[in-house]
């Protein structure tokens, strides 16, 4: 009876603390009044205990329904849903607050010795967290992103409903949509912190396992499992003869005319890639006992380093060729189930307008390429593990032997690894031309043929040009126009057989070859004129090199040069021009040297009317021996005196003479050194050369002519 009475008296306490603690609990949020910090409600600023806020989410409960308490049945129908959304959105917070989250994660135990198997146990386990770590991080970044933009959303809504009159229509439905859309962000917002920690948790985890992954090959131990492992490399090896056995339908059986026959026949291109990916599967799975076998030799060797080095570097070295052979066809693979993926999805499938048997077939294709995909994936984890287990090898090796040795192999090692990285990356495909793949390997074979047709080109060309010289009677523009022929002809079959060599039929570039004959009638006219008038410069030989030219505009130059698309002419000033080739065969130019490079110049002069002729002549050709340009050698080329003119203050003559070849190509000098001889013989003789005199002859002068007009400038004088 006492026991009882106390009982009750302790009730009767609890039900009056209740009461007063219920007297002291502020106001629910209200959905017509809700103030801007309304949410600290369920989190103040002192703490509270689950009971007090359990009280809130209940007492929050209740003020919400009797906010829509009275409404019509279309109005509960929009806002029930919105009361019932922050109700359980708040007991799911409650719950989730509440619940209870281990700070430090729980670290197995390292161990003093670890069989192979053990040991691959612990890599397994590790990179299965490593990956679900990835996966975690990249989905948890996304979640963090979406939960800012919610935030930013609500920031939108609670201003809205700020600036809503208290009697407005709207304020209990935009209030009821706040809250809601709150509980929802927080609710989110706790979901994002708890991940946060489970993911520090597991990256605590993975780094534990990671850094016994490293001490492993130190504690590694012999097992009793050798007479298994035999036992599975036998088993993986006869699963690879039988994948090799099977046999199906061949591509060259289906028409690929049809949706059906491509369907099929990318259904047997998938077939036999899985089988492929198979057959390296378990050709790794036996290269991974086979390594299991060799390390477990060396563990059980009597003598470590003397036994097992050679044999686990043999196993080491065969494991990085595969490897590194597996990892070049992987690419290919992949590519073509993401080529069948999109194959399918551009087909548009429709259950009702879709052919049964062509549905069947896509879905048949997309069944295998599933497959594949599965296959990948294992072939992958094979890979990983084959990887660990060399890294094993690496270590046994490093700790068997002596320093030397151990320097050559980890020297091999890197050298390879880094060979395999390299690899993978120079034949990853960097984009596709008419359905051949291009990679960065394939574009350096271009460069590399394409540079070799160059080196040849060049060795040929430079040996004509040797050839030439040393050769007497033979033009050297003769050999100079064959050796651009020849480069032209070995460059274009250098860039046909480096783009072949990747895999471009051009056989299939009739349309590309369509466009770029369009490409050339409009932008690439002139490039293409160009080039062609070369050609006919080269095989006409109007020009050639080291002939000695003048342009229209009236300049001078040699030809040093003739490309594919200009032609470089340097003048006497050691000025180059570089004149497109079509100018020169359609406009007018003067060639001085293309039949003989003899010519004939004239230098005009004038003399004082009453001068002797013959001494004048005799003066001159004085002056054209002096000269050294003068061609003096030859009977009908001798030089001339030509009285030519009456001038009106002078008579004029010119000198015609004949120069030598190595004058042909300096007009400006030439001429400048016979007048130079002119003048010193003339001035020699005596002979005087005249300048224009005029006579000035005054009819009037201010009215006055004749002697009246003389006598007015005598006065104007004085």
């Amino acid at each position: 009876m006492v026991m009882m009475m106390k009982w009750c008296l302790y009730a009767l306490l609890l039900f009056s603390v209740a009461l007063q603690a219920e007297d002291n609990m502020p106001a629910a949020p209200d959905p017509l009044a809700l103030e801007t910090n309304w949410w600290t409600y369920f989190e103040p600023a002192e703490a509270i205990n689950k009971d007090a806020l359990l009280a809130r989410v209940e007492k929050t409960r209740t003020r919400l329904d009797q906010s829509i308490k009275g409404l019509d049945a279309e109005q509960l129908v929009t806002l029930a849903p919105l009361v019932k959304k922050t109700t359980e959105g708040l007991q799911q917070y409650l719950t989730l607050l509440s619940s209870a989250l281990s700070e430090a994660p729980s670290l197995s135990s390292t161990s003093e010795k670890y069989t192979v198997n053990q040991a691959l146990e612990r890599f397994v386990l590790w990179r299965k967290l490593k990956r679900e770590l990835d996966l975690e991080e990249g989905d948890l970044a996304w979640q963090k992103a979406q939960l800012s933009l919610e935030r930013k959303r609500q920031s939108q809504r609670r201003n809205d409903y700020l600036k809503l009159e208290m009697t407005d229509a709207q304020r209990l439905s935009q209030g009821l949509a706040l809250m809601s859309s709150r509980v929802s962000v927080e609710l989110a917002s706790l979901q994002t912190k708890r991940r946060e920690l489970k993911l520090k948790n597991a990256k605590l985890q993975a780094q534990h396992l990671n850094d016994e992954l490293g001490i492993i090959h130190q504690r590694l131990v012999a097992s009793d499992d050798e007479k298994k492992w035999l036992k599975q490399q036998s088993k993986a090896k006869t699963k690879t003869n039988a994948i090799r056995k099977q046999t199906g339908v061949s591509v060259n059986d289906q028409s690929p005319d049809t949706p059906l026959g491509s369907a099929n026949i990318k259904f047997l291109l998938l077939q036999a890639a899985g089988s492929d990916i198979q057959i390296g599967m378990q050709e790794l799975t036996e290269m991974r006992y086979r390594t299991i076998l060799a390390l477990e030799q060396e563990l059980t060797a009597q003598a470590p380093g003397q036994q097992g080095p050679d044999s686990l570097t043999d196993v080491l070295k065969q494991f990085m060729e595969f490897k590194l052979l597996i990892s070049e066809q992987q690419q290919s693979w992949r590519s073509l189930t993401e080529q069948t993926r999109k194959f399918i999805s551009a087909q548009n499938i429709n259950s009702d307008q879709t052919d049964v048997a062509l549905s069947e077939a896509y879905k048949r294709l997309l069944k295998q390429a599933d497959e594949n995909d599965r296959w990948l994936r294992d072939l992958e984890l094979e890979q990983d593990i084959g990887e660990f287990l060399a890294q094993l090898l690496q270590a046994k090796l490093k700790d068997d032997v002596g320093w030397f040795k151990r320097w050559l192999i980890i020297t091999e090692s890197s050298i390879e690894q880094s060979w395999a990285q390299i690899s993978v990356l120079i034949n990853a495909t960097l984009f596709e031309i008419n359905e051949a793949p291009v990679t960065t390997l394939g574009l350096l074979s271009v460069l590399f043929i394409v540079s070799i047709a160059l080196l040849i080109s060049k060795i040929i060309r430079r040996g004509l040009d040797k050839l030439g010289q040393r050769k007497e009677g033979a033009s050297s523009s003769a050999f100079y126009t064959l050796g651009r022929v020849i480069h032209y002809i070995i460059m274009v079959v250098g860039i046909i057989v480096g783009l072949s060599s990747i895999g471009i039929d051009f056989t299939k570039f009739a349309l590309f070859a369509s466009a770029l004959g369009v490409g050339i009638g409009f932008g690439l006219q002139t490039i293409i004129s160009n080039f062609v008038a070369g050609l006919i410069i080269l095989f006409e030989r109007s020009l050639k090199v080291g002939d000695f030219v003048e342009l229209p505009s009236g300049l001078y130059g040699e030809v040093r040069e003739i490309n594919m698309r200009s032609t470089l002419i340097t003048t006497n000033d050691n000025v180059d021009i570089l004149v497109p080739n079509s100018e020169l065969v359609n406009n007018q130019v003067t060639n001085w040297t293309l039949r003989d490079t003899q010519r004939r110049i004239r230098v005009p002069f004038g003399v004082a009317y009453g001068t002797d002729k013959e001494m004048v002549k005799k003066a001159v050709l004085e002056a054209a021996e002096e000269v050294k340009w003068t061609l003096i050698n030859s009977k009908n080329r001798q030089p001339q005196v030509w009285f030519v003119q009456f001038g009106d203050s002078s008579l004029n003559f010119e000198l015609v003479v004949w120069l030598k070849p190595e004058a042909v190509k300096r007009p400006g000098a030439v001429q400048a050194a016979y007048l130079w001889e002119i003048d010193t013989k003339l001035r020699k003789y005596e002979i005087e050369v005249p300048f224009p005199q005029r006579d000035l002859h005054l009819r009037s002068v201010f009215g006055q002519k004749d002697k009246d007009g003389i006598e007015l400038l005598q006065t104007l004088n004085v």
